[in-house]
This record gives structure tokens, C-alpha cells and sequence, in this order.
């Protein structure tokens, strides 16, 4: 069994505190602090997140310069706070280790889902589905709205409280759309809700409709009690896909025609006819939830619902509330210069200054 250590700041917890490991994953670990003591001086229960060799390279680096920034600056009420940031380290030259403090958001919804299949009781109900849906898109209209993509949207990066409150978690993967991107990743997001042009086609320019692909998936994934796509590799995921949204159309292969190994891809799996959703989906699905999963999970993401449509779509109807979904004040800035930064240079000109006063 892995032991994780974590360094918790002795004046920031006393006897009144508590710790329990939430978990991790491959770019870190997680803990819950009870009567944490901020630096306001208020006591809170907090996540702290311990960074996975945060500066094991310039990638890395760039990954860190990210999430820490994003969570500066975005104020949301349905997006994780931060509340502030450490090292155990003192000097520029030996910072390995850098921990990230926010509120405490609640039960990742992956946790939750989870217990439901193990228990085989029903935690939450399809209200609850519409309204965490709701929430999900009202965070996504304010990252779109500052020109950023989470990229990594899954179960396991949404956290629920009991009164069913959402936050959007996990920023790493995140990063600012500029007019000058040309190349983006092809392996951000889990794949069971990787949208088809992050894997397949259109992978050189996708943009913030990934997201809202993905919110298809969990969307289903909570209405269904299992993942909708749970492909093991990259070809089973697409043929799941396919099997249910079909094969592109003439109007999408013309887009793809330039990729020639794409082409050769849909070629080789064959010709699938989109299933109807009010067959494919259980009888007990109403009628608009049929209809937002329909519009939601199209291949082509020009044709996809964007947030917006979403938002407005009469599965939501009862939440919809335009005046009370806020929007960034403009496109946030990461000034994140070139790729060739060296690790040092990240260290030392690129981590926000609070990081660099908060050093041990």
C-alpha cells in the first residue's frame, strides 16, 4: 500500500482538526482538512491538493502554471475556491513540492455514482440529475465566456454536496484558446468522454464544444447508472460511439477530407446508421432529456448544442435562469510565453508571486 505524505502548515490545524485522504490520481493527491485555519483567521473544512512532481519537467511546469493560475482568477459560485497556496520548500532553486488549498466542494459525483452501483440504492434522483447538469453548464457559459476549455470534464472532477451544490474541480488540463493555437492535444480528457474530434478528427483545432460532449456523457452516465461509452482502447471507444451516433455524415467527411489516416479509420470500422435515441434510451427517460442527449452527443461539434442551447433547452426549462448565469469580464490572459521555458524559468518567473512568498 502507497503511503502519501503530506506537510500541513502547524499553525494552520490543532486539536480540533482532522484529516482524511480523498484519494489521487496521476498528477496528484488529495486530503480533507477539517477546522482548517485559514488566513483570514476563519476555521473551514478544505481539500488540499499535494502536486504529483510538479516540476519534473517543462510540461509539467506549464501544467502548474495553468491550474494555479485559472483558480486565481475565476470567481464562480459553481467552480472550486481557492483559498491558498504553500511549499515546505525555501528557495526558488530547491521548490519540488507545492500544495494547492481550496474549499472543501463536497463528494466527487465518481464517488457517488460509484456507491450507487456497489449499493444498488438510488443516492440521486433524476432531479437531482437535471439540476447538477444545470450547474455544470452555468460553470461552463463562465469558462467559455473567459475563452478557456476544462478539457478534462469526468465524474471524478465534479463535486457534490449534500444539498446537491456543484463545483467544477481540477484545472490542470485546462488552458486559454488564442487566436494563434493551431495544435492542441488529442489526449486530454478521460476517454469515455472524449468527444470524437479530440480523437478522431478536427484534433489539430477542437474547441469548447469537447466540453460540452462530455457533459453528454455524464449526463447519461447519471441517468443511466453506468458509463454510456466505457470503451477500453481508442478503436472500442469509437466503435461505441459509432454504434450509437452513427458514422459521419457526407457533410462531416467533407470536413475530414484532408486527413487522410481519419478517413482511413472510419473506412476500416465500417458504416453505422445513428440510433434512435427514444428507442435506444430506457422508456422511463422523459421525452426532453431524450431530446438533450440527441442534440448533445452529435459527432460534428459544429452541430453539437453549445452551452448556450443547452442552457435554454426545455429539459433545463425549470432552472433557466439567464440573469443569474455570469459571464467572465473578458478572456483571461495566462501570458504563458513560449513552450521553451525551461523549468526554472517556470519556477522563477512564471508561478504567481504568492507562491514565491509562501515559500518555508
Amino acid at each position: 500500500m502507497q503511503t502519501v505524505e503530506f506537510a500541513v502548515p502547524s499553525d494552520s490545524t490543532d486539536e480540533l482538526s482532522t484529516v482524511e485522504y480523498l484519494g489521487g490520481g496521476s498528477f496528484g493527491n488529495v486530503i480533507k482538512v477539517t477546522n482548517f485555519i485559514c488566513a483570514d483567521g476563519q476555521r473551514r473544512v478544505v481539500a488540499i491538493k499535494k502536486l504529483y512532481e510538479p516540476f519534473r519537467d517543462e510540461k509539467a511546469a506549464l501544467r502548474v502554471f495553468r491550474e494555479i493560475r485559472l483558480l486565481q482568477m475565476m470567481v464562480h459560485e459553481n467552480i472550486v475556491r481557492l483559498l491558498d497556496l504553500y511549499t515546505p520548500d525555501n528557495s526558488l532553486s530547491t521548490l519540488s513540492i507545492v500544495y494547492i488549498v481550496t474549499e472543501y466542494a463536497g463528494n466527487s459525483l465518481y464517488e457517488i455514482l460509484k456507491r450507487e452501483r456497489e449499493t444498488g440504492l438510488q443516492i440521486l434522483t433524476p432531479e437531482h440529475h437535471k439540476f447538477i447538469i444545470y450547474q455544470l453548464l452555468r460553470a461552463l457559459k463562465y469558462i467559455h465566456s473567459a475563452n478557456v476549455m476544462h478539457r478534462d470534464l469526468k465524474p471524478g472532477n465534479l463535486a457534490v454536496t449534500d444539498e446537491c451544490d456543484l463545483s467544477v474541480l481540477d484545472f490542470g488540463l485546462a488552458r486559454s484558446l488564442n487566436a494563434d493555437d493551431t495544435v492542441l492535444s488529442a489526449y486530454v480528457i478521460t476517454r469515455w468522454y472524449r468527444s470524437p474530434e479530440v480523437m478522431y478528427w478536427k484534433i489539430c483545432s477542437y474547441d469548447k464544444q469537447a466540453d460540452v460532449w462530455s457533459v453528454g456523457c455524464i449526463l447519461a452516465e447519471l441517468s443511466l447508472g453506468r458509463p454510456l461509452f466505457p470503451g477500453e482502447d481508442s478503436m472500442a471507444q469509437y466503435r461505441l460511439i459509432a454504434e450509437l451516433c452513427g458514422s459521419p455524415d457526407p457533410e462531416l467527411l467533407a470536413k475530414l477530407a484532408s486527413n487522410e489516416a481519419i478517413l482511413n479509420v472510419i473506412t476500416k470500422l465500417g458504416v453505422y446508421s445513428r440510433k434512435s435515441f427514444s428507442d435506444y434510451f430506457p422508456k422511463t427517460f422523459s421525452k426532453h432529456l431524450v431530446d438533450f442527449l440527441d442534440r448533445i452527443l452529435v459527432l460534428d461539434p459544429e452541430k453539437r448544442m453549445t452551452v448556450t442551447d443547452a442552457l435554454s433547452h426545455p429539459y433545463l426549462e425549470e432552472y433557466s435562469m439567464p440573469e443569474d448565469e455570469p459571464v467572465a469580464d473578458g478572456p483571461f490572459i495566462l501570458d504563458e510565453g513560449s513552450n521553451g521555458r525551461t523549468v526554472a524559468e517556470w519556477k522563477g518567473l512564471r508561478l504567481p508571486v504568492f507562491v514565491q512568498e509562501n515559500l518555508g
